[in-house]
């Protein structure tokens, strides 16, 4: 069973602490990307605390080319509370929001090594009974030669309608 945990938008205090967990999760972002998502796009983006403590955050922006889909940037959650559904409760959180309106679709790219997204987004769709298309958005070919990690392909999971 998933913890209950306090689901919110950000606000400016949780910028650096958003930093901190994607620096040990994902691929972080500058400090600054946080900053600014939490100020302009905190109607898409959400923090997850348990105890009082940051264990989550879901960021997310809505295409201004296609307004009814809602793409997530990132999602991290603390390694401590892997596992116990808190990724799958912010996406549903953010999806629900009323200030969101119109929302059909979510979007999010994720690489075919990152089992966990994977499970993440095809769990999203079934528990929203409807469909997840995935195909390649960007091959591994499109990344700079020169990156310290060659960066793996990134194929998109397009969920919905919703």
């Amino acid at each position: 069973m998933a913890p209950r945990v306090a689901l919110r938008s950000p606000m400016r205090r949780d910028a650096a602490e958003m930093w901190r967990l994607a620096r040990k999760s994902v691929d972080p972002n500058s400090p600054y990307s946080y900053l600014m998502l939490e100020e302009y796009f905190s109607d898409t983006c959400a923090v997850a605390e348990l105890d009082d403590e940051m264990v989550g955050f879901v960021t997310g922006f809505r295409p201004f080319s296609h307004p009814e889909t809602l793409f997530i940037w990132q999602i991290a959650v603390d390694e401590s509370t892997q596992g116990m559904g808190i990724a799958g409760q912010l996406l549903d959180h953010v999806v629900k929001r009323p200030h969101v309106p119109r929302l059909r679709y979510l979007e999010a790219t994720v690489t075919p090594s990152n089992e966990q997204s994977i499970r993440l987004f095809r769990g999203f769709a079934r528990r929203w009974e409807t469909e997840c298309v995935e195909e390649e958005l960007f091959a591994d070919s499109d990344f700079p030669d020169d990156t310290s990690d060659n960066h793996e392909a990134e194929v998109r999971f397009r969920i919905g309608a919703l």
